[in-house]
């Protein structure tokens, strides 16, 4: 059975609580990818996997240099 997408906000609130980003920096997360598994417009509203997590660019550089891909 596949994994139940929940909306970006629930997300967001269940990941950061009351430190959440901005909505706009949110959808600058989504454009950029920085959200994995990446994240599903329906309709007006962004939808994720419950495991999803935001995934850093520089971090994510610095392990597959560390890793050598």
């Amino acid at each position: 059975m596949a994994a139940q997408l929940i909306p970006l906000c629930v997300w967001v609130e269940t990941i950061f609580g009351e430190h959440k980003p901005h909505r706009n920096t949110l959808m600058n997360w989504i454009r950029n990818g920085h959200i994995r598994p990446v994240s599903r417009k329906v309709g007006r509203e962004y939808f994720c996997k419950p495991n999803a997590e935001y995934v850093d660019p520089v971090t994510g550089r610095i392990e597959r240099m560390a890793n050598c891909r």
